[in-house]
């Protein structure tokens, strides 16, 4: 009895290495198959779309358009970027997911002579622009605030920079004067004067002065031949 069960338990011994060495072989050899139906991904960036189209072929591999973008780096019409990555492992006829390039991102440049700078401001924020600088210049024939030449100018049509820099009327060039001898003049006649030539009336005080007539300028500021521009303040001190 003793002898069957020891022959008994060396054959199942032996009958579960043998199973066992079965299902490693068998785990092996699908490893192997898999392996062998894998293929390594080839890089694909900056291809045209009929050069990944062929490469991928050579593979058992296909090409599959994921999206298209702007890109500056990449040409139009080229491979921006692939997913699986290059270089990895992929099964046979399945599909490589690309990003075509639509080239540089060209924005259409408005016209902005004429407008004014509020209404330019709200122009180039629709069209994706930045204001990167704008300066003034006097002008003769054009209200203050309007615009009066940009950069990149209208005629170019499509920019590659989102900046953009114009040039404003600042109005008319103020006048210049000297300042005149305005003492022993009345006050009536000089606010006048002093109207007529754009400039302003400024503080006005009284004294009291025996024997001069009454409203008679007896100090004035600026000074005699200081230099005023157009707009500039006067004042004086009046007789009572």
């Amino acid at each position: 009895m003793q002898t069957k069960l020891l022959t008994f338990f060396r054959w199942l011994f032996f009958g579960s290495i043998l199973l066992v060495s079965g299902f490693v072989s068998c785990l092996t050899a699908m490893k192997l198959a898999i392996r062998g139906n894998e293929v390594v991904v080839p890089a694909l960036a900056g291809k045209s779309l009929e050069e990944g189209t062929r490469q991928l072929a050579t593979s058992s591999l296909h090409l599959k358009i994921e999206s298209r973008r702007f890109d500056d780096k990449t040409p139009k019409g080229r491979i921006v970027s692939q997913v699986p990555l290059p270089n990895s492992q992929l099964k046979r006829e399945q599909s490589v997911r690309v990003i075509l390039s639509l080239g540089e991102k060209k924005l259409p440049v408005p016209d902005l002579a004429g407008e004014t700078i509020r209404a330019g401001q709200i122009l180039l924020l629709k069209r994706g622009f930045t204001l990167a600088m704008l300066s003034t210049t006097n002008s003769p024939s054009l209200e203050k605030d309007t615009i009066i030449a940009q950069n990149p100018p209208a005629e170019a049509q499509y920019a590659k920079s989102l900046l953009m820099s114009i040039l404003v009327s600042g109005g008319s060039k103020p006048k210049d004067f000297l300042m005149p001898e305005l003492l022993g003049m009345d006050l009536e006649s000089t606010s006048k004067k002093i109207a007529e030539a754009g400039l302003r009336m400024g503080d006005v005080t009284y004294q009291n002065v025996p024997g001069i007539s009454k409203g008679t300028i007896l100090r004035q500021s600026p000074p005699v031949g200081s230099k005023l521009m157009e707009g500039g303040t006067i004042s004086l001190e009046i007789n009572r």
